[in-house]
């Protein structure tokens, strides 16, 4: 689904969150599907889907990590 569709769907305009903000939205979903699927390990979700997935939460966490040292550097620097 496109943003404007999204946006229109949704009930109007809405000020588009920060990069930031959206990256911790979307990891705190993804995590948030990812417990729900370890929790009732529905029939379809294989080992390959759950190894995929904590490969995703690696990455997830590793951007995290770079972005929090980025914000450290732009704060001493100022």
């Amino acid at each position: 689904m496109r943003d404007a569709e999204f946006e229109e769907r949704s009930g109007g305009l809405r000020k588009k969150p920060a990069p930031e903000a959206q990256s911790v939205c979307v990891e705190e979903a993804f995590r948030e599907l990812f417990n729900l699927l370890e929790q009732y390990a529905p029939v379809w979700y294989t080992e390959d889907h759950h190894n995929r997935a904590v490969a995703a939460l690696r990455v997830l966490e590793e951007y995290r990590q770079l972005a929090g040292g980025e914000a450290a550097r732009s704060q001493k620097a100022s």
